[in-house]
């Protein structure tokens, strides 16, 4: 990302939210991260008066706010939204710096949301970020060029949690695309990952990583190395379960540039996890993608044969950490009811694939070889989940060697494929899950009945929600 601002020409939106109007959201950690990275801009030469800042802090952090420098507002969505459209929109510079750090997630739809101060679980109180970046990119904003930098998460089970699949919240009104604008957004976090706060240090483990890059750069530094360093340290922070993103996105006259494909336009069609707790999986995770970097065709297995290992949670949350990866989409496809063809079209329809219609004349494998060829620019992932007779399968794979990856989940262990094989958890994890199920910490008493449950049903998942039920229900012992 190459263009030129001045500091003295450059503004910044700076918001930490610690206390939420739902007390129980509060988290400790964003404002200071939010007046370090305005003491960052005041350092490289920003001046004081160009700095909007937006923090609600716990109260044991309120004297850290009164006492800063610049004075801050509450960062409630009018306050937010006040300074947005009636504020930044009309002032004359080079350069927006945004950050961002507290609660966000991502609604059925797709569009992330960021959460404001005077948000509770009966009012939803948060900003559209998908139709911010379309405002600040248009006519409607002066200011032509944008760094956003977002210390937040992005869960999508939001039904699962009480959450409405509505959000309402604050949709920006854009004006005409600008020609001339450039934005680089960097995100803590892919669809579906939680943002880690360190607590002990009062900080955001992404916010940290971003500042000490930044550190080794003058003005104005090149995000695109910023950016990879961060992730750089989050990919050998594997017990973080996060991994950080972005994307590059220059002028709207169809002069385009993704140093990074935008994870809000990658087509899929994911499933809900049903999991409470993904336990003793990571590891797999990185394992399954180098098997699909290098073969066409890997599967997951339950050498047990009776199901009940991960296989399809192990699918789901690989389709997710690594979406990024295959921009051409990913396609969960299923032998159960609908079939494969009418799959295909059906998500190539919903997501609006260019001069995409297969012929009905043709045969099963010529509407296939249509499929693969037609089918949108980039690395493609294919799910196929739960095949029961791998047989079944093999008129229905993309041509070998070609940009498509195919991920199969079975109960069949003998494959002509690579392959990820699942058993039972290893006991720590096991018990740990069935804690969790049950909501309970274990005595010593408890947890040696607990340890023989698990031997019983060898450590695996499903048996083991199947046991938290049996053990949740009234007059159980």
């Amino acid at each position: 990302m190459t263009i030129n601002a001045r500091p003295e020409k450059t503004y910044g939106l700076i918001v930490g939210i610690e206390q939420y109007q739902a007390t129980n959201w509060n988290v400790n950690g964003p404002v200071h991260d939010a007046i370090k990275f305005a003491d960052w801009l005041l350092s490289q030469g920003v001046p004081t008066d160009n700095i909007r800042l937006c923090l609600s802090p716990l109260n044991g952090n309120s004297t850290l706010v009164k006492e800063f420098e610049i004075t801050s507002k509450p960062a409630t969505e009018h306050n937010l939204v006040d300074i947005i459209t009636n504020d930044l929109s009309q002032k004359n510079g080079d350069l927006l710096f945004m950050f961002w750090a507290g609660h966000g997630l991502i609604t059925s739809e797709r569009n992330r949301r960021l959460l404001c101060a005077d948000a509770s679980k009966n009012n939803w109180q948060n900003l559209d970020f998908n139709s911010l970046l379309l405002l600040l990119g248009s006519e409607s904003f002066k200011i032509p060029h944008h760094i956003c930098i977002v210390d937040a998460c992005a869960n999508y089970l939001l039904e699962s949690r009480g959450r409405p699949t509505n959000l309402g919240g604050k949709h920006f009104n854009s004006g005409q695309p600008r020609k001339d604008s450039q934005q680089f957004v960097l995100l803590a976090t892919r669809e579906g990952e939680t943002a880690k706060v360190n607590s002990s240090e009062q900080t955001g483990y992404f916010s940290q990583a971003v500042r000490e890059a930044l550190a080794h750069h003058d003005w104005l530094p090149d995000m695109k190395v910023v950016a990879d360093h961060v992730k750089e340290q989050f990919a050998s922070l594997n017990e973080k379960q996060q991994l950080p993103t972005y994307f590059y996105r220059r002028s709207w006259d169809g002069d385009r540039e993704d140093y990074h494909p935008n994870p809000f336009e990658i087509a899929h069609n994911i499933p809900s996890t049903q999991a409470c707790k993904f336990v003793d999986r990571y590891k797999p995770l990185e394992k399954l993608h180098q098997l699909l970097q290098d073969n066409n065709i890997v599967a997951i297995t339950d050498p047990t044969g009776k199901g009940g290992v991960g296989k399809t949670e192990l699918a789901i949350r690989y389709s997710w950490y690594k979406l990024e990866d295959y921009p051409g989409g990913c396609c969960w496809l299923y032998f159960k009811g609908v079939d494969i063809v009418t799959q295909l079209s059906e998500f190539a329809f919903v997501n609006d694939f260019p001069s995409f219609k297969i012929p009905e004349n043709l045969s099963i494998a010529s509407q296939l070889a249509y499929c693969w060829r037609k089918w949108q620019p980039g690395k493609v992932l294919l799910v196929f989940d739960n095949v029961t007779d791998i047989k079944q399968i093999k008129d229905y794979l993309p041509p070998m060697g070609s940009r498509f990856r195919v991920l199969i989940t079975t109960r069949s262990s003998q494959l002509p494929y690579a392959s990820i094989p699942l058993g039972g958890l290893p006991e720590t994890e096991a018990l740990e899950l069935l804690a969790n199920l049950l909501r309970q910490e274990f005595d010593q008493k408890e947890l040696e009945f607990a340890k023989t449950l698990c031997q019983k049903v060898r450590f695996e998942p499903l048996a083991l929600y199947t046991l938290a039920g049996l053990f949740s229900k009234p007059g159980s012992t």
